[in-house]
C-alpha cells in the first residue's frame, strides 16, 4: 500500500485531466447544486487522486462516477421531498447526466 501511494504522488502532477472531465464534473455539480466551486474542486482533486493512485495516465469519466459519492455527499443541500440518502442522490444524478454504469464497473 506504501509503496503504491508514493508512485501515485509521482504520478499526480503529470496526470491529464481532459476538458470532457472537467465540463462532467462541473455539470454535475451543477445538477446537484453544490454550493460554490468545492464540489468540484473536491471532485477533481479526489479523481486526480484516484487515477494516481491506480496508474492511469489520465483521469476518466469513470474515476469521476466511482469517486463522486464520496467526493460530494456531504456537500449536497437537503431536500425535504426527496427521502433518498445523499449518496443515492449522487448516484441517481450520475445516471441522469451520463446514462447507466458500464457493466464493468
Amino acid at each position: 500500500m506504501r509503496r503504491s501511494l508514493e508512485k501515485g504522488r509521482t504520478r499526480l502532477d503529470t496526470l491529464a485531466v481532459s476538458d470532457e472531465v472537467l465540463e462532467r464534473a462541473a455539470s454535475l455539480c451543477a445538477a446537484l447544486g453544490t454550493d460554490g466551486l468545492r464540489g468540484e474542486l473536491t471532485l477533481l482533486r479526489t479523481s486526480r487522486a484516484l487515477a494516481a493512485f491506480e496508474g492511469a495516465d489520465e483521469v476518466t469519466l469513470e474515476h469521476l462516477r466511482r469517486i463522486a459519492p464520496m467526493a460530494l455527499r456531504h456537500r449536497l443541500r437537503r431536500n425535504v421531498l426527496d427521502d433518498a440518502d445523499s449518496t443515492t442522490r449522487v448516484e441517481r444524478a450520475i445516471a441522469d447526466l451520463w446514462g447507466a454504469a458500464p457493466a464493468s464497473a
